[in-house]
């Protein structure tokens, strides 16, 4: 098995010292798991996309825009 360093920041140090070091270690296991299918998944759908990556961030931007749109209506009801 490969092994991985982390730097964990001072403000946390002393939570992770409270937890099994065994507990931890599964944890980020899982959570790296996690997070690799997610970018798999995400490269599956990029690498059958005809947008450029220009296109793809002003489509981001109006979506964004049209979301805070639509919140901002929702909270004022």
């Amino acid at each position: 098995m490969t092994e991985i360093v982390v730097k964990i920041p001072k403000e946390l140090e002393e939570d992770f010292k409270k937890i099994d070091p065994l507990f931890l270690e599964l944890a980020v296991q899982r959570l790296i798991k996690e997070k690799l299918e997610e970018f798999v998944k995400v490269e599956r759908i990029l690498a059958k996309s005809k947008l450029t990556e220009k296109e793809a961030l002003e489509l981001g931007r109006k979506v964004n825009k049209s979301l805070a749109k639509r919140y901002e209506i929702i909270t004022k009801s």
